[in-house]
């Protein structure tokens, strides 16, 4: 009798596995469902919290508050997880209403086993920044990696039919239905790979029954060949690279066949070609050299004017791109040094009204000669530089047009710090710069380069610098379980006609109590704002916080937090005619979860 009962046991667990299975591959949730959990501890599980919330807040002197004197909300959350299919409930309530949530309106399945993750319904999938770029599609998509090979596959509507509507005159609305379908294989062993993506998408030119006289959309065409590789040259030296070819036919029902296929007569099978058929090229190239000591990249990119794909919404295009980013250890691993930097150009046919280009470089470097001090530095500079290609009509003239546009960016800051003292109280000085210029000229620039520009007549422009400096010297005191900060900080900005600084000092205590298990933080800030001299503003903010955290004795009951917080500003005035003006906030958080 046992086992007879055993048997009927076990088959009962089957069913209802099996049920759950088909539950969960027909349901519509978006989430993963892992299938070799079937049977297991973990096949469900649940988790969730309370959460309840206060504002209090207190001011005078201000004749409009910028809050309610008291708020107060709630909020609750229960997350169920079968076979790691999140089923999440979330409900909030306050004095200013309620809102409820749950899952079911998610359109996406995900299950997956071992290697293989798949993805059905409404989702998206991404194959390269050239080809397959994060474009959301109802359909389903699988990614396998056996082995050395990853394998994408992919088939759904990118698009969903939208027929013009008198009505509502969704004129800009409208669409064809769009049915797309791609493949990505890669292999990589010991540093050498390649991967081949085949992508097309369709739109059907039938799936609008009318088109208004006055509308410019067309059914559109495309597919995309990417070649992709990797390759250890040497022993250090690494390449890698990738190629796009994009045949992207603009409107399906031009009848009339295009010529230049003919030297791609290996793509005609996949390329509906018409006289509207463009091809654009994108590819790049990597080349890196790695030593113990030292780390060097170079890269060149290049994307064609007009470059798209109907598998993403936005790509770059019209653009070269080089970069090099070389980055050096030294001395026993103590001195580290970084930089990066690029160059940008577009108009590359050279057809546009203006032309762009772009310089950005960025040095880091960091140096530590022992355990107690540290040094570290990095300076960026971006600069861009738009020339206009002057009007050639003798009898039409915009003096805007011989107006040329330069920016400069740079920053710069330096930081060190020194730690001293016994482990039971240690002692730490620490001092740090910033500093900020932004330059913005126009006018007759004949020509630019990353750190300024060339010989020049007529140019206007405002500058901007920024300064910001602190210190600080802080103390650890284990004995007490507490520390001790004191800072300054210091901020000033120069421009044309003024000139903004903002200092004061800063006090900080904080010390752990009941055994560590909460934490007691006191804090006050001290500015003054000078404007040309002219003193702006005089503030103090104080602060105070208290939380508390306590265990309980079984780690699965759950975890609480009781967390209190104010902070209050007092605006000193600076005549007799304005009043002092103080805003005090109170915050008090309680939180469970489980």
């Amino acid at each position: 009798m046992k086992s007879i009962f055993k048997i009927l046991a076990k088959k009962t667990l089957r069913i209802r596995v099996f049920v759950a299975i088909i539950l969960f591959t027909s349901s519509p949730f978006s989430s993963a469902q892992n299938l070799e959990k079937i049977g297991g501890k973990e096949m469900v599980k649940v988790s969730g919290g309370v959460a309840f919330n206060t504002i209090t807040y207190f001011s005078s002197g201000i004749a409009f508050p910028s809050r309610e004197p008291f708020t107060w909300y709630a909020s609750g959350n229960v997350n169920v997880s079968i076979l790691d299919v999140s089923l999440p409930f979330s409900y909030t309530y306050s004095n200013q209403g309620g809102k409820f949530t749950q899952p079911f309106n998610r359109t996406s399945l995900n299950p997956t086993y071992k290697w293989i993750k798949s993805t059905i319904g409404l989702t998206t999938m991404s194959f390269s920044p050239y080809t397959l770029s994060g474009h959301l599609f109802l359909g389903a998509g699988v990614d396998m990696t056996p082995g050395k090979w990853k394998i994408s596959v992919m088939a759904g509507r990118l698009n969903k039919a939208v027929g013009y509507s008198a009505l509502d005159d969704n004129l800009n609305q409208i669409s064809f239905g769009r049915f797309g379908y791609g493949l990505k294989v890669g292999y990589e062993n010991k540093g050498f790979g390649g991967t081949i993506i085949l992508f097309k998408a369709k739109d059907n030119p039938s799936s609008i029954p009318f088109i208004p006289l006055n509308s410019t959309i067309k059914p559109q065409d495309n597919f995309v060949m990417s070649i992709g590789g990797k390759a250890s040259l040497f022993k250090n030296l690494f390449l890698e690279t990738e190629y796009a070819l994009s045949a992207l036919t603009q409107n399906l029902n031009d009848p009339v066949a295009s010529e230049e296929t003919s030297s791609l007569s290996f793509l005609n099978p996949l390329v509906n070609a018409n006289t509207t058929t463009d091809f654009f090229q994108a590819y790049k190239a990597s080349l890196k050299y790695q030593m113990k000591w030292m780390n060097i990249g170079i890269n060149y990119e290049h994307i064609d004017p007009g470059y798209k794909t109907l598998g993403g919404y936005y790509f770059n295009n019209d653009l070269n791109n080089y970069t090099v980013s070389p980055s050096f250890t030294l001395l026993n691993k103590k001195l580290n040094i970084g930089a990066n930097t690029g160059f940008q150009r577009n108009n590359l046919a050279g057809d546009k009204a203006a032309t762009t280009s772009r310089w950005v470089g960025s040095i880091n470097a960091s140096f530590v000669p022992n355990q107690k001090l540290v040094f570290s530095g990095t300076y960026s500079n971006f600069s861009t530089f738009t020339k206009n290609r002057p009007a050639t009509d003798p009898f039409y003239f915009v003096a805007a047009d011989t107006m040329n546009f330069y920016q400069l960016t740079q920053s710069a800051s330096a930081m060190t710090s020194y730690n001293f003292g016994k482990s039971e109280n240690k002692n730490v000085l620490q001092m740090m710069y910033n500093f900020q210029q932004s330059t913005s000229l126009s006018g007759n620039i004949l020509d630019a380069g990353a750190f300024g520009t060339g010989i020049e007549t007529g140019v206007a422009g405002i500058p901007m610098n920024i300064h910001c400096a602190n210190f600080a010297y802080s103390k650890q005191i284990k004995s007490i379980s507490a520390s001790l900060t004191f800072a300054t900080n210091v901020n000033r900005t120069i421009s044309v006609n003024s000139i903004n600084t903002f200092i004061g000092p800063t006090v900080n205590f904080q010390k752990s109590l009941f055994q560590k298990k909460s934490t007691l933080a006191l804090g006050s800030t001290y500015n003054r704002q000078y404007s040309n001299d002219a003193l702006m503003s005089n503030v103090f903010n104080h602060r105070i916080s208290f939380t508390y955290s306590p265990k309980f004795e079984k780690e699965n009951v759950g975890k609480m937090n009781l967390s209190l917080n104010a902070n209050w500003i007092q605006k000193l005035a600076l005549s007799s005619m304005n009043p002092d003006i103080q805003e005090m906030n109170i915050f008090v958080n309680l939180n469970y979860s489980f």
